[in-house]
């Protein structure tokens, strides 16, 4: 019988001992240019930390630089590379004299000149004017405020320190330089109550801003307001008044509701998000199981207010409709506005290319082609979360920067005031 070769299991041993060692090794050289370069191609911001705080924007800003063009899908679509270059040197120049509100504000501003509107950075402020806007037809109304100003409720902004609003808000047009007039309406009432946007754009130098307003009963006053904290904000009761259908259920991403009356189903999307409780595949059977079972003449659905997310969630839904007998028209009607914006208008441009839907509304706040699908990374010492796109969506062969629908019907503060909904009453009324 022959014997066992005892050398056989030694070498074998040696051999798995090598295979560890090997495998430690290439284990500890991963971790090692995860560490260096951080995840999705991120390098590490571990270099650019400072102790002190103007080494760190100076950090802050060279990290920017070296990071931005790095992820980005294609950053120099608009802005040269030697323009972006030059404005962050120049911006570090200020980087002494500037405080580090008028910092984020500078950055942002540069930010907004690649003209994406879906890379850029947000400015936090603790103080802000008590002012919730909203610029309908009409002009830019206050819709909410804090209990101090009750009687500033639904009273429209005429002036700002002595200037129109709607020049004040122009001026600050470079903080959202790539967007069209739809988004930039619906975004620029949130940096108009910001105290250091005004002073770093020149249209304050106090804290104290003096707004020309007119009353609900047409009478004209002027009211001096001071910023607030957040933390003291306490918003004003707004009397109770009806509200139409479309903003009756905030809170859900997607819901239905049948008009027997009219015999219209109507379907509104207002978030390209699943809801945990019921995902859209679910949601979308149950829907067209109701569809099956009511007598329902015109089909509507509403993005009016959807900023997006992920634009797969609908294609059930545009598969379905565009099977159905609603694919005719005057039977399917797509209501959009200035809020519809990303995911949601490519959903859209989806309907608008696989089905024979009528668009009723405003022009997108969001551009058929653009780029998009976000991650983000933040700056190593001020923390600053910069937001980038990773894709270019292509749809439409026409360059246009909105959709525009087949027949315009403007929001204005009327409707809202009443709680109507003119889109939907011009639908019903159609044959």
């Amino acid at each position: 019988m022959q014997q066992p070769d005892g050398r056989r299991g030694g070498r074998s041993g040696r051999r798995l001992a090598s295979v560890r060692l090997l495998v430690l090794v290439f284990l500890l050289i991963v971790t090692l240019l995860v560490s260096l370069t951080g995840c999705d191609g991120v390098p590490s911001t571990r270099p650019y930390l400072a102790e002190d705080r103007d080494t760190g924007w100076m950090n802050d800003l060279s990290y920017l630089e070296k990071t931005l063009p790095k992820v980005h899908k294609n950053l120099y679509f608009h802005l040269s590379e030697q323009e972006f270059h030059q404005q962050l040197e120049e911006l570090k120049k200020k980087v002494p004299a500037y405080s580090d509100e008028q910092m984020e504000i500078a950055l942002s501003v540069i930010l907004a000149g690649i003209n994406d509107t879906h890379t850029g950075s947000n400015i936090g402020s603790e103080y802000r004017y008590p002012l919730e806007l909203y610029w309908f037809a009409e002009g830019i109304y206050i819709t909410g405020t804090s209990k101090e100003y009750p009687e500033l409720l639904d009273a429209r902004i005429i002036t700002l320190n002595g200037r129109k609003i709607e020049e004040a808000a122009d001026t600050l047009r470079p903080l959202l330089a790539g967007a069209n007039e739809s988004w930039f309406r619906t975004q620029i009432v949130y940096y108009l109550p910001l105290p250091g946007i005004l002073k770093y754009f020149g249209l304050s130098k106090e804290d104290e801003i003096e707004l020309g307003v007119e009353m609900e009963n047409g009478q004209r006053q002027t009211v001096k307001l001071k910023p607030v904290s957040y933390k003291d904000y306490v918003a004003a009761e707004h009397p109770a008044v009806s509200v139409p259908l479309y903003r009756s259920r905030p809170d859900e991403n997607y819901w239905y509701q049948y008009l027997k009356d009219e015999k219209v189903i109507y379907l509104n999307y207002c978030s390209c998000s699943q809801m945990r409780e019921k995902p859209f595949e679910i949601f979308d059977k149950e829907f067209w199981n109701f569809v099956q079972s009511h007598e329902v003449n015109k089909l509507v659905l509403d993005i009016r207010k959807n900023r997006g997310g992920s634009s797969t969630i609908l294609d059930p839904f545009i598969k379905e409709v565009k099977n159905s007998g609603f694919n005719q028209p005057g039977k399917f009607y797509v209501i959009i506005g200035k809020d519809t914006f990303s995911s949601a208008v490519l959903n859209a441009i989806g309907l608008k290319k696989e089905t024979r839907a009528y668009f009723v509304g405003e022009a997108t706040g969001g551009e058929p082609n653009h780029y998009g699908e976000v991650k983000q990374f933040k700056l190593p010492n001020s923390e600053i979360t910069i937001r980038y796109s990773t894709k270019y969506f292509h749809w439409l062969d026409e360059d246009v920067n909105t959709l525009a629908p087949d027949t315009v019907i403007e929001e204005t503060f009327a409707a809202y005031r009443a709680g109507t909904d003119p889109v939907l009453e011009w639908i019903a009324k159609q044959d």
